[in-house]
C-alpha cells in the first residue's frame, strides 16, 4: 500500500469487517479444536512384518504409512488455521486499540458508518452534528485509525511528491 488511498481504502475496509472477523476467529478456533479431536483419534497401527513385499517397493501405501500421511497433512492445515486466526485476531485488537485512544463520540461517528453501516444523516442526529460535519468529522477520525492501524501516515502532499519522483 504505497497511496495514500489504499490505506484509506484498507481501514474502511477493516472496520466494514470487524464482526464478520470476530466470528471468524470463533468458527476457526472451533474447526481447530474438532481437527485435533480428529488427529487424536487417529491412530498409527504398529507396522505389521510379513505382508509387504520386501523385494522393491509399492505404488500404495501401507496402513501405516497411511496413516502417518494423513496425520502429517492434518497437523499441517491446523498450524495454517492456527496462523489465520492468530492474524485476524491481531487485527481486531488492533482496531480495539485504536478505539480506546478515539474519544467516544468519534468511536460512535466511525462504528455507525463502518460497522453499523448508518446513513451520515442517521449518525448526524445521533450525534447532534450537522451532516456534512459528520461527513467531514468521520474522514479526520478515519485517517486516525489508518494511522494506528498501519503506523505510517502517508499525506497526499507525500503522495504527489512520489509521482513526481517517479516521472
Amino acid at each position: 500500500m504505497r497511496e495514500y488511498g489504499d490505506y484509506i481504502r484498507e481501514t474502511k475496509r477493516l472496520l466494514q469487517n470487524y464482526t464478520k472477523m470476530k466470528v471468524a476467529v470463533t468458527n476457526l478456533t472451533e474447526e481447530i479444536d474438532a481437527q485435533e479431536m480428529i488427529l487424536r483419534d487417529e491412530s498409527i497401527s504398529s507396522i505389521q512384518y510379513g505382508d509387504d513385499r520386501i523385494s522393491g517397493g509399492t505404488r500404495t501405501l501401507t496402513t501405516t504409512e497411511a496413516a502417518a500421511v494423513r496425520r502429517i497433512k492434518l497437523e499441517g492445515h491446523i498450524a495454517d488455521m492456527r496462523i489465520r486466526r492468530d492474524e485476524i485476531e491481531r487485527t481486531i485488537r488492533a482496531i480495539d486499540r485504536a478505539f480506546e485512544s478515539l474519544d467516544d463520540e468519534d468511536v460512535e461517528l466511525v462504528q455507525g458508518r463502518y460497522m453499523r453501516g448508518q446513513s451520515w444523516i442517521e449518525i448526524a442526529d445521533a450525534l447532534n452534528y450537522t451532516e456534512k460535519w459528520a461527513q467531514e468529522k468521520s474522514g479526520k477520525v478515519l485517517r486516525d485509525v489508518a494511522l494506528m492501524l498501519f503506523g505510517v501516515e502517508v499525506r497526499p502532499v507525500q503522495l504527489k511528491l512520489s509521482i513526481l519522483a517517479n516521472n
